[in-house]
């Protein structure tokens, strides 16, 4: 089988990473990530083609490998500022770049909406011209409630490749716990749209000790500095958007793996971790949607729960994370297409 993911950015680098995994561990599955542009971030793992950046030759093979594909994902991420157009944006601009109408190519199409183009116009995309087109509707975790629901509509985790360890994640922990004061780290890509100053604030209401707690707050830094100040706090708290995002990407997905103690809003995912799942549990403490509950979660998890109590619930997340994250289930999911 082979599956072909397109994308303008590819934000998060969801669909190369999943590409990655796929390509390492599966025997029965070939794939490509196909950008438009170059990542914007030095992400370990980078597009297999930028095509914007591509010579003829390479252009060429990506195209070979797109007529070949059993399966092509792409990713509706921008209209450009525009009405949402009458065809689907990524399909028309690879289109025009590789000089045919991609849906003529025999292959199930299945579009990734992955954050806020489908959020701002989601009833357009649940009845857009083309959907009869598309074999399978693929959504953010905290956008597939705005859907249609019908039996090709589903949820789909955001993704970081990793060849997870469990032992390894509680070692890690459990080491950076022996270190005082304990760091709580928020790195924000946008302050407005994360509940920066909300969370600022409620974190100085909880009035920590400074030889217990050490509250840090990042901003426009490398991507790995992020990564390395990750792998030293013991919590990390994502966001706190309960009127917007109301779930959780790949920086969560980053602090996870890193073995932080995660926080983050995660009202709007109930749907979806039970639709991929089967149960309503998820990895990340949620921070409720008011000013009261922020403060009364990260009062309990932080400052008032026992260091045995906090292993216990790392151990809960490893074993979730374990499931739900394994490359096994990545190569289950792709081949149910």
């Amino acid at each position: 089988m082979k599956i072909s993911f397109l994308s303008t950015w590819d934000f998060g680098n969801v669909l190369t990473e999943y590409s990655y995994s796929l390509n390492k561990h599966s025997k029965d599955i070939e794939s490509k990530s196909i950008s438009l542009k170059k990542q914007q971030f030095t992400y370990n793992i980078q597009h297999d083609y930028d095509i914007e950046t591509c010579d003829k030759v390479r252009i060429e093979e990506s195209k070979k490998f797109l007529l070949e594909s059993d399966i092509i994902i792409f990713a509706e991420e921008s209209w450009e500022g525009q009405h949402p157009h009458l065809v689907y944006n990524t399909l028309d601009r690879f289109s025009s770049i590789y000089g045919f109408d991609l849906l003529e190519i025999s292959a199930k199409f299945c579009v990734w909406h992955p954050g806020s183009c489908y959020r701002e116009a989601f009833n357009f995309y649940n009845n857009h011209p083309q959907r009869k087109k598309i074999h399978k509707h693929f959504y953010g975790i905290d956008l597939y409630r705005l859907s249609n629901k019908e039996s090709n509509d589903t949820p789909m985790h955001a993704y970081q490749y990793i060849d997870f360890n469990y032992d390894k994640f509680i070692l890690n922990f459990k080491e950076k716990l022996n270190h005082k004061p304990w760091t709580i780290l928020h790195i924000p890509s946008k302050v407005q749209t994360k509940g920066t100053n909300i969370i600022n604030k409620t974190i100085n209401n909880l009035h920590l000790d400074p030889n217990k707690f050490n509250y840090k707050v990042l901003t426009n830094v490398s991507h790995s500095t992020v990564i390395s100040e990750k792998q030293k706090s013991v919590f990390y708290i994502d966001q706190f958007w309960p009127q917007g995002c109301g779930g959780y990407g790949v920086s969560t997905l980053e602090s996870l793996f890193t073995s932080n103690f995660t926080f983050s809003t995660t009202n709007n995912i109930t749907d979806s971790m039970f639709k991929l799942t089967g149960k309503y549990e998820c990895p990340v403490v949620p921070l409720g949607t008011t000013e009261e509950e922020l403060l009364n979660t990260l009062n309990h998890f932080i400052k008032s729960i026992t260091e045995e109590d906090l292993i216990g619930y790392m151990e809960g997340i490893g074993k979730w994370l374990e499931e739900c994250y394994s490359v096994e289930s990545v190569i289950k999911f792709f081949k149910s297409i």
